[in-house]
């Protein structure tokens, strides 16, 4: 688990911050203040290490540390505490293998993926929500009611075979029930071809241009939370640029919207990050793993993310690369119930959010969640 700090003006390190820092300077000279609330800017602004210390917090084991940054983002280490389950490893400890589905009968293949500790990449995919082929090795049908493995193995865009009884369920698709259920603020995201859509933000210099972040009305506990997401990584990436977040167990008054459990969707860097904010300029990251992106392009992107008291797994898939599931742990104390946020930052195209279910895992996931928690 890492810790990053960074310089300490108010709003990250988008392009052209020192002309930031200044405005601000001047705001506060004349007794003007930025819009009360979050200060997000720095969503998904970790940053190059230069020094390094130890905090006097840990995380199922594992100690974070505090670092002072400049530019660029640090990926070069993830938090031992996390890990995954797939349905057969080797005795590599970074290295998992699962036999993907059948194509012709009496055939198989078996991938093998390279990935950072506390994280993996499975390969084993169904065409359609719910189907699946047996698997040679194990006799076992990963998606049968023995079945092994991460969920997106098997369920595609978020269906109710996921949930127990009457989940929440948000298609986004009339402003009542959206206005009934959530709040935005900032540039707040918008109702529009029959999703929640997300930028496209201007790239100017003033942060809560290129900032949206909508936060729920209720509060949530032990719950498995499902989106589909439709994201387009611009052409060339730009660090710290076209980010998306998916933040459980807000605490409650957190003065940030990023201050819960926090899966951030990294294009620049294909990959995904599990964090939580804990002050203006300062993050915790507890692990990060590979997740390729397709540039220029639109990527169809499901996300699960399930805590159950201060453990929390979540498994991603892109549509493009179907037999590619990652699936990413961490430990944090959080409190026992807290909002969900999504946030959009710097988003050159628009990010649309189809579909958001939140509920009681069924009893046919429920063990196969429960085995993938650190």
């Amino acid at each position: 688990m890492r810790t990053y700090r960074l310089p300490s003006y108010p709003y990250g390190s988008a392009p052209g911050l020192p002309l930031r820092l200044l405005v601000f300077a001047v705001i506060a000279a004349c007794g003007d203040t930025p819009p009360a609330g979050d200060t997000d800017s720095t969503s998904g602004q970790a940053t190059e290490t230069t020094t390094e210390t130890a905090t006097a917090s840990t995380s199922g084991g594992v100690t974070p540390t505090t670092t002072a940054a400049t530019t660029g983002l640090d990926t070069s280490s993830t938090t031992d505490s996390a890990t995954s389950t797939t349905s057969t490893s080797t005795t590599e400890p970074v290295t998992s293998t699962t036999s993907t589905s059948t194509t012709e009968p009496g055939t198989s293949t078996t991938s093998t993926s390279t990935t950072e500790p506390g994280a993996s990449t499975t390969s084993t995919s169904t065409t359609e929500p719910g189907t699946s082929t047996t698997d040679s090795e194990t006799g076992v049908d990963p998606c049968g009611p023995d079945g092994e493995g991460p969920l997106l193995n098997c369920y595609e865009g978020c269906p109710a075979e996921l949930f127990a009884v009457m989940p929440y369920v948000e298609e986004f698709a009339e402003q009542a029930g959206y206005d009934a259920h959530w709040t935005g603020n900032w540039d707040a995201p918008v109702l529009a071809d029959g999703a929640l859509t997300f930028g496209p933000h201007p790239l100017t210099l003033d942060w809560w241009d290129n900032y949206s972040p909508t936060t729920s009305k209720e509060k949530y506990g032990d719950t498995l939370q499902c989106a589909r997401v439709r994201i387009t990584p611009p052409a060339t990436a730009i660090e710290d640029d076209d980010l998306f977040e998916i933040t459980v167990r807000l605490p409650e008054g957190a003065m940030y919207e990023t201050s819960g459990m926090t899966l951030t969707l990294d294009t620049a860097n294909e990959q995904v990050l599990l964090r939580s904010r804990i002050g203006q300029v300062e993050w915790v990251d507890y692990t990060d793993a590979p997740l390729a992106f397709d540039r220029d392009v639109e990527n169809t992107i499901d996300a699960l993310v399930y805590g159950q008291g201060d453990k929390y797994v979540v498994e991603v898939r892109n549509a493009a690369y179907p037999d590619d599931v990652v699936v990413v742990t961490a430990e944090a104390t959080l409190g026992a119930t807290g909002e969900t946020t999504l946030l959009g930052w710097r988003d050159s195209k628009t990010v649309y959010v189809d579909r958001l279910v939140i509920g009681e895992p069924s009893a046919a996931v429920y063990d196969r969640l429960v085995a993938e928690l650190p």
